[in-house]
């Protein structure tokens, strides 16, 4: 429940002069408090001017069958929709950062900020930056966390994409690719960073759940798109590097950490692309389809 305490805060606090939030919970059921601390917050929070915070819970068939109702539930007057997980958070001035984006380019469909990767503890391990994502690097792995994409809400209600619920753990690649289907204009903001995501070494992407899927997705996708698969990650990682290279991380970021109200502020001493350690393999099997 820490994490999605933590989630919650960061939302709440991107509040500000031109931009109002709603920030919609759908929970399956639990257990553990969560509700209670949840319904504790609306009531704290009944008053905020600029945000509203609502909650169902329900129960569902697993996390994806989630998104899809809380999707349903957005507000008819909502300009840009997003959604996050309970490891994952904005960065303050995020959703401030990604409104004047839209507003200086309202073609745009779909908007893509930068990502900081921390630890369990909320220190730096890597940075990245977002790429165009087109529907053939898309079918083995989301070319972009889905914490840095944001939708425009009409063009998103049009194409009417939603999640596989058979999945359990990779429906975002499917979603993504669908959404690529719809052929959305894409607008990079790499020079705004918007989350950060933490690697708590129990994120479901990186348990047998994703194997799982692969089973059910991976004879989904084109013989020719498994072969060129490492040229395409290639192509993919220089796109990234290539609209990041001018783009460098700043010196520090805040976020929320512990039981904190309050975010604490990080220094990052070594800036990185390099996404390190257990999860480079992690990452590659999930992107290869294993």
């Amino acid at each position: 429940m820490v994490w999605l305490c933590r989630c919650v805060r960061s939302v709440a606090d991107q509040v500000g002069e031109g931009v109002e939030v709603h920030h919609h919970i759908q929970d399956g059921g639990s257990g553990d408090g969560t509700i209670e601390w949840l319904r504790a917050w609306q009531a704290e929070h009944a008053d905020t001017a600029g945000y509203t915070f609502s909650i169902e819970s329900a129960a569902d068939e697993g996390m994806y069958d989630a998104l899809n109702k809380a999707w349903d539930k957005m507000p008819d007057d909502a300009e840009i929709t997003a959604h996050l997980n309970s490891d994952e958070q904005y960065l303050p001035g995020a959703l401030a950062g990604i409104a004047e984006s839209a507003k200086r380019n309202p073609t745009a469909d779909l908007l893509l900020g930068a990502v900081f990767i921390v630890d369990a503890a909320g220190i730096y391990h890597c940075h990245r930056h977002s790429a165009i994502p087109h529907l053939w690097s898309s079918y083995l792995g989301c070319v972009n966390p889905t914490c840095v994409c944001f939708h425009r809400a009409a063009s998103f209600r049009k194409y009417g994409v939603r999640f596989d619920t058979r999945l359990k753990s990779i429906g975002d690649v499917v979603f993504y690719r669908d959404i690529m289907r719809s052929k959305p204009r894409v607008e990079l903001c790499n020079e705004l960073f918007v989350a950060a995501y933490a690697l708590t070494g129990k994120n479901l992407a990186w348990t047998d759940a994703t194997m799982a899927d692969w089973k059910i997705y991976g004879p989904t996708v084109p013989r020719w798109r498994k072969i060129l698969q490492p040229f395409i990650q290639r192509g993919v990682n220089f796109g990234r590097y290539a609209t990041g290279f001018f783009n460098p991380p700043p010196k520090s970021y805040d976020i929320y950490v512990g039981d904190n109200d309050s975010r604490k502020t990080f220094q990052i001493e070594k800036p990185t692309y390099r996404w390190r350690s257990f999860s480079n393999q992690l990452e590659s099997e999930t992107q290869n389809g294993r």
